[in-house]
C-alpha cells in the first residue's frame, strides 16, 4: 500500500517543484510529530495560524462540543447561528467602537474579495490602490491589488482601474485621489519581509483617503490575533480603519476570514441589490466556535501578549550573524534576510532534519520566516534560534 507521503505527491495538487512532504501524525502547543514520534519546534505557525499552539485543549473542546450540536446551516440567511452571534460580539469588544459589523467569510483572500466589493459600492468609484510587494490572496481580484507582477503575469487580464504605490513613501500619497474608492494597505507588510510602516505613515495615509473620500481597507490577516503584542497591530497607532480584514490566526487553527466595517458601510450589500455578497460556508458554526475558544485563550493567558516584547528582543539578539544582512519585523513576525550567496532553502531543509520549522517569503529573496506560536517559552525560542546560528555556521562550513 501507498505511504501518505507518496498518495500526497502523486494525487495531491503542487506549487512547488519539491515540496518538504513532510507527514506530520499529530500536533501539539508549539511542536509537530512525525510517525516516529520526533518533535518539530514550530517557528512559523502554520504562516501566522496556530498563534496560540496547536490543539489548544480550549479549542478542541469547543470544535467537538459544536459538532455535536450542529454543523453546517444556513449561514448566510435567515438564522441567527449562536456561535457567530457571540463570536461578532467578542470581535468588536476587542476593536475602536466605530466598528459596527463584521461579515465572516472563509479565508482571508475572500474577506478581502468582499471589502473590496463594499468599497466600489458604497463609494461610487472603481479605482483600488495597493502597494508593491503586497499580498492579499491568490483569488482574481486580490491577485488584481497584488504588489508583484512576477505573481500576476500569467493570469491576465485582471481588475481595471488599480495602481500600485511603495510602501513608506509619504509623498506617493498624492497619487489617492477623488477618483480612489479604496487604498488596501498591510498593517505590516508580511510577504514583503515583514516590513512594519514607519512612524506616521498609517496615519498619514488614513488622513489621506479621509481628505478624498476614499475607504482604508485595513489587512490585518497575519497580524492579527495578539502576533505584535496587541489584539491587532493598528490598535498601536489609535485610528479606525473603513473596513479591516481579517484571517488565519483568527479561526484559531480552523478555517475563517472576516471583514469588519461601521454598519453603515457595511449595509450597502443588503439593498440594490439584496445579497450582495453571500458564501455558503462561511462563518462555519465549527469555524466560529474554535476562533470564539481562541479569544478566550488569549484572555485567559495575557502574559503571551506581554511577554511578547521580551521574546522580540531575544530575537533581535540571537540573529545576529555576519551572513544574516538585515533583521526586520515586530513583535512575534521576523524576516531574516542572509547573503545573497548563501543557500536559504539549503538552510530550510536542513533545519527540518534537525526539528526546526521555518519557511521562505513570497516577495523578501534570500530570507526566512520567525513567526512562532505566541505561547512558545522564551527557552523554547532560544533553542531554536541558537539551533539557526549553529545550522548556518555548519552550511557555510
Amino acid at each position: 500500500m501507498a505511504s501518505i507521503k507518496e498518495l500526497f505527491l502523486s494525487n495531491v495538487a503542487q506549487v512547488v517543484d519539491n515540496p518538504s512532504a513532510l507527514v506530520v501524525e499529530r500536533a501539539e502547543g508549539v511542536y509537530l510529530y512525525d510517525a516516529e514520534n520526533k518533535p518539530y519546534l514550530d517557528l512559523i505557525s502554520g504562516i501566522s495560524v496556530s498563534n496560540i499552539g496547536h490543539c489548544h485543549p480550549k479549542v478542541v473542546h469547543a470544535v467537538q462540543d459544536q459538532v455535536a450540536k450542529y454543523m453546517h446551516l444556513q449561514v448566510y440567511g435567515e438564522f441567527a447561528v449562536s456561535p457567530q452571534a457571540k463570536l461578532a460580539t467578542k470581535l468588536l469588544s476587542k476593536l475602536n467602537p466605530c466598528m459596527g459589523s463584521v461579515y465572516f467569510t472563509n479565508s482571508g483572500a475572500e474577506a478581502i474579495e468582499g471589502a473590496l466589493k463594499v468599497a466600489k459600492r458604497f463609494t461610487g468609484r472603481t479605482e483600488l490602490i495597493s502597494f508593491k510587494d503586497a499580498y492579499h490572496g491568490s483569488t482574481h481580484g486580490a491577485l488584481s491589488i497584488q504588489g508583484s507582477e512576477e505573481f500576476k503575469q500569467g493570469y491576465y487580464p485582471l481588475l481595471p482601474d488599480t495602481k500600485i504605490l511603495n510602501y513608506n513613501k509619504l509623498d506617493e500619497l498624492k497619487a489617492i485621489t477623488k477618483r480612489t474608492a479604496a487604498v488596501v494597505v498591510e498593517a505590516i507588510q508580511a510577504e514583503a519581509g515583514y516590513i512594519v510602516p514607519d512612524p506616521g505613515y498609517l496615519l498619514a495615509l488614513r488622513a489621506r483617503t479621509r481628505e478624498v473620500g476614499a475607504l482604508l481597507i485595513l489587512d490585518e490577516i497575519q497580524t492579527g490575533m495578539g502576533r505584535t503584542g496587541n489584539w491587532f497591530a493598528h490598535l498601536d497607532e489609535g485610528f479606525c480603519p473603513d473596513i479591516m480584514t481579517l484571517a488565519k490566526g483568527f479561526g484559531g487553527g480552523m478555517p475563517l476570514g472576516a471583514f469588519v466595517a461601521p454598519k453603515h458601510i457595511m449595509d450597502v450589500i443588503k439593498e440594490n441589490p439584496i445579497l450582495g455578497h453571500i458564501t455558503t460556508f462561511g462563518g462555519h458554526p465549527v469555524s466560529c466556535a474554535a476562533s470564539l475558544a481562541a479569544f478566550e485563550v488569549l484572555e485567559e493567558n495575557p502574559e503571551w501578549m506581554k511577554e511578547i516584547p521580551e521574546k522580540s528582543a531575544i530575537i533581535e539578539a540571537i540573529m545576529q550573524h555576519e551572513l544574516i544582512t538585515k533583521v526586520s519585523g515586530k513583535g512575534l513576525m521576523y524576516c531574516i534576510t542572509m547573503n545573497d550567496q548563501f543557500p536559504v532553502g539549503n538552510l530550510i531543509s536542513t533545519l527540518e532534519d534537525r526539528g526546526i520549522i521555518t519557511d521562505y517569503f513570497l516577495f523578501a529573496g534570500n530570507a526566512f520566516r520567525i513567526t512562532p506560536p505566541l505561547s512558545i517559552t522564551t527557552d523554547e525560542l532560544r533553542t531554536g534560534l541558537n539551533t539557526i546560528i549553529q545550522t548556518i555556521n555548519d552550511i557555510r562550513a
